[in-house]
């Protein structure tokens, strides 16, 4: 290797690891929405080894294409060895087992971004979001400052890094992230100012031009494109709002059994101490603060928020909740005042008539009860109008008639036999819709049958959480019971959803205070008429449950089933069905051999799917690139030469060395124009046209750098596409050459 090349690698060497400095900087900016320093270390390690991998490729000479995708592949190796290499192949190379492990790692963050309040613990989910958007972002900076030899472009990229986290912080990044990012890029940029060329006949507007001209703005724009997409795709946040819960079903994830907004709630709860989040007044009697609802139950991942509409302005006047047509209750005022709330779910008790005070940007979805905003926001002091339904359990064992609700609330898919069975069982005696429920909830509430509210779970014994809670575990909190419950009526075909929201906290004087130990989720069980009614399958024991007046068995006794009438028969017991207990006997549990292992649906690969097509955008960008970079550039200086600026032959020989660095030859740093101009003739034998044009190209060159007074060969353009056109009738470039051309890649590639 001769010393000019050793130079050109050194000088790619250094600007290579200033690129990995410049990434390392502008990732603190993390640091404002991250708990913790834990993903410090795995995110250097993810970025180094792709920008190590990166000159690796470069120094053996692939093409741009080959040396993204062993970036890509590197990164894929060390995401898998950090946060899935017990699923791996030999501990580091990715397999099926590996792909599914960081599809649910990964899938289990976003629902934590969108929800969360910052700064969130930097759990491994998070370490591997980060590790995988910062490997990305530390490619393209690779590719642009190094591989095109564009490092001032490589800022727009940079600042896509500061604005992922910008976006989500409550408060400004921290002014020492911006000085490091600063730094670092400044960095960057002073590594790569070595990969000029023909800088000694370069004119001040020349420059300008080269730095602002549509070269720069096209990589720069594909690159920023490329950039708010990948934060798009990481972060669950674009350039347009959306609905809380528009985020999809990929982001975010549970075990089946829980609540996938409950960590709206645990960015809330999280804390080192207990905080008060509102102060109540005008609260007559003991309800519950619901926050949000959740319709839709899936197996694999739990309850989730959807179908979330547009709703009505929450400043209006409120309609009745869908379905909803008795609106009978006790009328009450209550102010809420919030103190450490901040989330964009306005809480509300009972069937809301009217919201005041809350500010401009609310929303109310009639279906599911909720008042809404499309963005985090500190909450102002509101004033509720409010009914908190009181039927008796009279109408609600008489409630008939059509139920004017969405079908998704009573989507029983996916519940298995076992879990149906044990509904059915429960509620055998049970002659109404009403007493069903009832049965359902007494069930957990009922310290005979062993259930215990506990803050840890009971571990897992096979794949189907929910059938582990029910049948062995009988141990866990709010999440847990509510979740079952709600499974259990809809398997019986009772409309049923999960609420999440709070408890009505202590008494403080005449306020109601609700702290972050008041976090809750219940129950809501639809009844023609009288629409969404409250039950608490949750066996607390703290005084904090607030059951209405229905579920009161101090007031209202439980109604036994009718006498069956003599001589007509009974009916049977499902086939199968384990035989009712007797009454204040718990049922046997079943042995773990007794409940059928369902068959697990396919794992949920929207993230896998995300992951390819960003890793095909990302190799299609990275391939187009210096084709692109070379048209583009060769465009300029004809548009250059034809309106005859100062340069103009130099322009013109300039791209006819690129011509000649394409069909893979470099020139000489001994070598005078006229000797290049013979090597090019000789070695690609051009034709008597092209030689002769060449001569002249030569002669203007000369003249210019000798004479600079003369003035600019009017003819230029033309002569300059005669010795490209004679180039490529005699010495055509192979498919390979066209598409990564050399002259668009770095000095030492050629």
């Amino acid at each position: 290797m001769s010393a000019k090349e050793t130079g050109s690698l050194d000088t790619s060497l250094v600007a290579s690891a200033a690129g990995a400095v410049a990434v390392l900087c502008a990732s603190a900016s993390f640091a404002g929405v991250l708990g913790d320093a834990r993903w410090v270390f795995p995110a250097a390690v993810a970025v180094l080894i792709v920008v190590g991998a990166g000159a690796l490729g470069r120094h053996l000479g692939w093409p741009t294409a080959g040396t993204v995708a062993a970036q890509l592949a590197a990164l894929l190796v060390t995401l898998t060895a950090m946060f899935a290499g017990s699923s791996a192949v030999l501990g580091v190379l990715p397999g099926p087992a590996a792909f599914v492990e960081l599809s649910r790692l990964l899938g289990g963050t976003g629902e934590l971004i969108r929800t969360g309040v910052p700064p969130v613990p930097a759990d491994p989910p998070l370490q591997a979001l980060v590790c995988l958007g910062l490997g990305v972002v530390a490619l393209l900076v690779d590719l642009i400052a190094v591989g095109i030899g564009m490092p001032a472009v490589t800022g727009l990229v940079l600042l896509c890094v500061f604005a992922i986290p910008a976006s989500l912080a409550e408060k400004m990044l921290p002014w020492w992230s911006f000085a490091l990012g600063g730094a670092g890029y400044a960095l960057l940029l002073a590594a790569g100012g070595h990969h000029r060329r023909w800088q000694r006949y370069e004119e001040p507007d020349r420059v300008a031009y080269a730095l602002f001209g549509r070269t720069t703005a096209v990589v720069a724009g594909t690159a920023g494109v490329i950039a708010v997409l990948a934060g798009s795709v990481f972060t669950g946040v674009g350039t347009e709002g959306r609905l809380p819960g528009s985020v999809p079903e990929e982001f975010g994830g549970t075990d089946g059994i829980g609540l996938q907004p409950f960590t709206s709630l645990r960015g809330q709860l999280n804390r080192d101490k207990v905080v008060e989040l509102f102060r109540v007044r005008g609260l007559q009697q003991d309800s519950y603060l619901r926050a949000m609802t959740l319709r839709k139950f899936d197996p694999r991942t739990g309850w989730q928020l959807d179908g979330l509409t547009q709703g009505v302005d929450a400043g209006a006047p409120l309609p009745l909740p869908e379905g909803t047509t008795i609106g009978r209750g006790r009328p009450e005022r209550i102010e809420v005042q919030p103190i450490g709330y901040r989330d964009p779910w306005l809480p509300v008790f009972g069937t809301p008539v009217s919201v005041t005070g809350m500010g401009r940007n609310w929303r109310y979805d009639p279906a599911a009860g909720i008042v809404f905003t499309q963005t985090n926001q500190e909450t102002r002091p509101y004033t509720q109008q409010v009914i908190v339904p009181d039927p008796s359990p009279d109408e609600l064992r008489n409630a008939r008639g059509p139920m004017p609700i969405d079908p998704a609330y009573v989507d029983a898919s996916g519940i298995s036999p076992q879990v149906a069975q044990l509904a059915q069982r429960l509620t055998a005696d049970a002659p109404t819709e009403f007493d069903k429920a009832v049965a359902l909830n007494r069930y957990f509430t009922d310290p005979a049958n062993g259930f215990r509210y506990d803050l840890a779970t009971a571990p897992s014994t096979g794949q189907d959480a929910l059938s582990d809670f029910l049948f062995r575990g009988k141990r866990g909190f709010c999440e847990q019971y509510a979740s079952s419950m709600a499974v259990l009526l809809r398997s019986i075909g009772i409309p049923s959803r999960v609420a999440v929201g709070f408890t009505a906290g202590y008494q403080d004087g005449t306020e109601q205070v609700i702290t972050t130990e008041d976090a809750h989720a219940w129950v809501e069980a639809y009844f023609p008429g009288w629409g969404w009614q409250t039950f608490d399958p949750t066996p607390l024991s703290d005084g904090r449950t607030a059951l209405p007046q229905f579920l009161d068995t101090a007031l209202h006794p439980p109604q036994a089933a009718p006498a069956p009438v003599p001589g007509q028969p009974q009916p049977a017991p499902a086939p199968g069905a384990p035989v009712p207990p007797t009454a204040g006997v718990p049922a046997d549990q079943p042995d773990a051999r007794d409940v059928p292992q369902q068959r697990r649906e396919p794992e949920d690969r929207g993230w896998s799917v995300t992951l390819l097509v960003l890793v095909v955008l990302l190799a299609c960008a990275g391939a187009a690139t210096p084709l692109a970079v070379r048209e583009i550039r060769r465009g300029q200086r004809l548009q250059a030469i034809t309106e005859g600026r100062a340069g103009a032959a130099s322009t013109a020989w300039r791209e006819v060395l690129d011509e000649f660095r394409d069909r893979g030859h470099r020139p000489r740093a001994t070598d005078t124009a006229r000797q290049l101009a013979d090597r090019l003739v000789t070695d690609h034998e051009l034709d008597a046209t092209g030689v002769d044009a060449l001569k002249s190209l030569i002669t203007a060159v000369e003249r210019e750098w000798y004479a600079p007074s003369a003035q600019p060969d009017g003819t230029l353009a033309d002569t300059l596409r005669t010795i490209t056109t004679s180039l490529r009738e005699n010495a055509p470039l192979d498919l390979r050459s066209r598409l990564f051309p050399r002259s668009a890649l770095p000095p030492w590639r050629g």
